[in-house]
């Protein structure tokens, strides 16, 4: 598929349906070049809804002109040639009306624009992953966004290409009331609604065994990487942590994660999925310290693309070939800040290399963090779930479910058997 295919079009702007959509959704995953037209479409497309929304409130606009903008068919059916020439009209009109009321309008929706169509060249970190991300607005405080860089997610979170973002990062405190909300739901006999179900919550409601930290370190960092059960040409990581004593840590406390361009082409965490109800105010109650328990664990989910052997990077001046199989697929850094002048406790700092474990041989956790992971995809109806279902969720949590002295395990698969009889029903 190359960047002149309607469908890809299609896909920028949501209008391809299952289970088409997850396979272009692999295909882009693969490719920066595919990438990189999916974001600018998008941004396009959300740059001309807004300058016809403020150009509607302005006046300078007719009501019920140009409305078939505002329809999402609009745009898979218009396909590039005809998005292009709307973006000429638009010029025209912004030339002919802006320039003697108002340039402002004119600049705004110049500087929305891809920097290749608003008159600049982009830089290598602009680069934008591929969906479900837009530019940051001053009502939102990016600074205890996961992995938030420049960019807030108002979706799912996508597959990032390596090559722009090499680095990524995962806050150390994590809500996991989402899967009460779930299990309430699926038990009252009704699928959750899409936004209540937040992986990342679900997958750490449950405790994991990790090994104790070293002596003379608060934590054990620690990290896994198989074969990913619902892509098995992907790679699923899993960093995990632990702690050893009570501890009280400041809210932008954080793992940072950094890929090795060598060996992987694009990367997507699994969950911190940004709500479109969530507000300055919600992360502003997350921006103090938190008491960490002895015995405290968190889990993280990454979804790896491996770069391919002999592909070649024109946005880099490296070869493209992949590395020795020593070489680490990442580095995982732990970043603890404490109360007051904010001072780190010391790094901790892990790597791990892929030897293509399979995921049958996956340690019991992991595989339990995995069909906690692909349950609430499925939930979510994502485009990533991949070729997973139902049935294999409750198989790999059976694998995972382990002494389960608590019983919490064996209730997790028991919601997964009420959630498939729901969705036959």
């Amino acid at each position: 598929m190359n960047v002149d295919d309607p469908k890809l079009t299609a896909y920028a702007l949501d209008e391809v349906d299952e289970p088409e959509r997850s396979a272009i959704a692999r295909a882009t995953a693969d490719s920066s070049e595919r990438q990189r037209f999916v974001a600018e479409t998008q941004e396009l497309a959300r740059a001309l809804r807004s300058q016809y929304r403020l150009e509607l409130q302005r006046g300078l606009i007719a009501p019920g002109k140009l409305t078939a903008i505002q329809a999402d068919g609009f745009w898979s059916k218009a396909g590039p040639l005809a998005i292009a020439a709307l973006i000429a009209v638009l010029a025209v009109v912004g030339a002919v009306v802006f320039s003697s009321n108002d340039s402002r309008i004119s600049l705004a929706l110049r500087s929305n624009l891809p920097p290749q169509l608003a008159g600049g060249r982009a830089q290598p970190n602009q680069f934008a992953p591929v969906e479900a991300e837009d530019a940051a607005r001053p009502s939102q405080n990016e600074k205890f966004e996961a992995d938030a860089g420049p960019y807030a997610f108002t979706g799912e979170r996508p597959f990032v290409s390596v090559i722009s973002r090499p680095r990524s990062s995962v806050p150390l405190v994590v809500n996991s009331a989402s899967y009460l909300d779930v299990r309430r739901s699926i038990n009252a006999g009704l699928l959750p609604p899409r936004e209540s179900v937040r992986i990342e919550g679900m997958i750490n409601y449950f405790s994991y065994e990790y090994p104790q930290p070293a002596a003379g370190e608060p934590f054990s960092l620690n990290l896994d990487v198989v074969i990913c059960p619902w892509e098995p040409t992907h790679r699923l990581v899993r960093i995990g942590l632990k702690g050893s004593q009570d501890i009280a840590v400041r809210a932008d406390s954080r793992i940072e994660v950094e890929f090795n361009p060598r060996r992987v082409a694009s990367y997507r965490l699994i969950g911190y999925d940004r709500q479109e109800t969530e507000t300055q105010n919600s992360h502003e109650e997350n921006t103090g310290s938190h008491s960490m328990a002895a015995g405290f664990t968190l889990t993280a989910l990454y979804e790896v693309v491996q770069l391919k052997r002999g592909r070649t990077t024109p946005d880099m001046q490296m070869p493209g070939a992949v590395g020795e199989a020593s070489e680490p697929l990442l580095t995982a850094k732990l970043q603890l800040n404490t109360r007051g002048n904010g001072v780190s406790l010391g790094l901790i700092q892990r790597s791990v290399t892929d030897t293509g474990f399979n995921f049958a041989a996956a340690p019991g956790d992991l595989k339990f963090a995995a069909a906690v992971a692909e349950f609430g995809m499925i939930l979510r109806d994502s485009e990533y779930k991949g070729n997973g279902s139902l049935q294999q969720v409750i198989e790999w949590a059976q694998q995972g479910k382990g002494a389960d002295v608590n019983g919490y395990r064996a209730d997790f698969i028991e919601l997964v058997r009420k959630t498939r009889a729901l969705k036959k029903s």
